[in-house]
């Protein structure tokens, strides 16, 4: 015990950097990093001295990161902005500029969602209904299981059908070379300023991936090149080109394995997110890099398993499908352990199917507050058309009609409703400017490119309904009531 204590000491730090490189929140990094070695406590017999301590750490890290992170998953299926509770729309429901807040904030929640689908669809580039996401239920953490793992998917990849199997994962690492740059960390420093990687420059963000599944990386790679010093390739954004010369040795400070640097992929171009390449939005590549996968991972059982929630079949276009996912399943199970396979259109559906319940409430939430807004406004004119009547007798005096009355009624309400509606939805705009949320830039498109003309038509419909009645109400009275006659014209 009195060793592990050791070890947690000197590598607490370490480890707790490595997990907060991969979330965005310290408290939850601290959360898992606690986590982890706990896990690493039960475990500690099974450490052969294959790796580095630190490495294996975190590894195990790693796993519980995205064990974590599937659990919140499932937890939280939907992603995107929390609509308010109940209690929150019944507290402030008479407030209209609240009111109109809530209408706003349901309305990008439906539309952002709508806009992440379109981007999804627009991204892939491939058939849905070919490419099967293999998923693990159950499996093991002993060395022996990269065994079975490497002629699991070597059996496959025989299956007829099957064009490729192939998995990719990120993670942070340090290289020598660039860990004690000054040109390195400034120029990383421009691309992570004000984000999550801000504090912790020096730290290189890699994606390995296999070469099969470059085109849905969508990092503009479609195939690794040879190197001339037979080192694993490497590609790095073109911002760091300065930086990262092309044939640049890079040496992993915890591997040692050598990296040579072989191109370069453009600024500002966008992938899928390694996480979940359906439910999150795109995200940039630059400060990172991508590489194969080398001999080492491939035999590291942590770096196996915090890469099985990201293995992809590629299928060909006669495929069997349901065939090969009973001929997947089986083959598992057979051998001790547990997965499943679906397709890229089946996940999307269950994603759509997700949202669905999601967007119906928000569209509800929208109309009721809608509903509640126009019934606030309609009873606030109608009242002030009989409190105004002398006001509007006034007019009548002076020559206009009542239909110019109804109008001036309606001019009044249509500043009311948009000013609150603009005023609502510029509060929201700056709110998303100020936020860090990971899905800020679909929120911001959608609110901008969606929201807007959806509220000034919402708006439209506001005024015209909530004029008709005040409007009736006037054309009940005659021109003499107003005046302070009777309907007789007796004054």
């Amino acid at each position: 015990m009195k060793d592990f204590e050791k070890i947690y000491s000197e590598h607490y730090d370490a480890v707790f950097l490595y997990v907060l490189s991969l979330c965005r929140d310290e408290a939850w990094a601290e959360e898992i990093t606690q986590e982890a070695f706990f896990r690493a406590l039960k475990s500690i017999d099974t450490f052969r001295g294959e790796c580095k301590l630190n490495v294996w750490l975190c590894q195990i890290a790693k796993n519980t990161f995205y064990t974590a992170e599937k659990r919140r998953q499932r937890q939280v299926d939907y992603p995107l902005e929390m609509i308010p509770s109940d209690e929150t729309v019944i507290q402030k429901i008479y407030d209209k500029e609240t009111a109109f807040q809530m209408i706003v904030g349901s309305i990008i929640t439906v539309t952002s969602s709508a806009y992440q689908k379109k981007i999804f669809e627009g991204n892939l580039g491939c058939d849905m209904t070919k490419v099967l996401h293999l998923r693990y239920q159950r499996n093991e953490e002993k060395q022996e299981f990269v065994d079975v793992l490497a002629q699991y998917r070597e059996y496959i990849s025989g299956l007829s059908g099957v064009v490729s199997v192939g998995q990719f994962d990120a993670t942070g690492m340090y290289f020598s070379e660039l860990k004690e740059s000054k040109h390195y960390r400034s120029v990383n420093e421009n691309i992570v300023k004000g984000g999550r990687y801000a504090k912790h420059t020096d730290i290189t963000q890699l994606l390995r991936v296999d070469e099969s599944l470059l085109s849905l990386v969508k990092g503009g790679i479609s195939e690794y090149a040879e190197t001339q010093t037979g080192n694993l390739p490497i590609y790095a954004s073109e911002v760091f080109r300065e930086v990262m010369p092309v044939g640049m040795l890079l040496t992993d400070e915890q591997t040692d394995e050598v990296y040579e640097v072989a191109g370069y992929f453009a600024k500002g171009s966008k992938w899928v997110d390694e996480n979940d390449l359906i439910r999150f939005p795109l995200d940039s590549p630059d400060g990172r890099c991508i590489a194969p996968w080398s001999e080492k991972s491939k035999s590291d059982i942590m770096l196996q398993l915090s890469g099985l929630h990201n293995t992809y079949i590629m299928l060909e276009e006669d495929a069997d499908t349901e065939w090969l996912k009973q001929q997947i399943h089986d083959y598992s199970v057979q051998h001790g352990f547990e997965t499943s396979a679906d397709t890229l259109a089946e996940e999307y559906e269950e994603y759509r199917v997700e949202t669905m319940a999601f967007t119906k409430r928000n569209i509800g939430l929208a109309v009721f507050l809608s509903a509640m807004a126009v019934s606030f406004v309609i009873a606030v004119f109608t009242t002030n058309v009989l409190l105004k009547r002398k006001q509007y007798g006034v007019f009548i005096a002076n020559g206009f009609s009542l239909k110019d009355v109804a109008s001036c009624i309606a001019v009044e309400i249509s500043i009311i409703i948009s000013c609150s509606i603009l005023l609502a939805w510029v509060t929201k705009l700056a709110e998303l400017l100020a936020g860090k949320d990971l899905f800020r830039d679909v929120l911001l498109t959608a609110h901008i490119q969606f929201t807007l003309p959806i509220c000034l038509a919402i708006g439209v419909l506001l005024v015209i309904v909530t004029t008709i009645l005040p409007a009736i109400k006037i054309f009940q009275y005659q021109p003499c009531e107003l005046t302070g006659g009777d309907t007789n014209g007796n004054y």
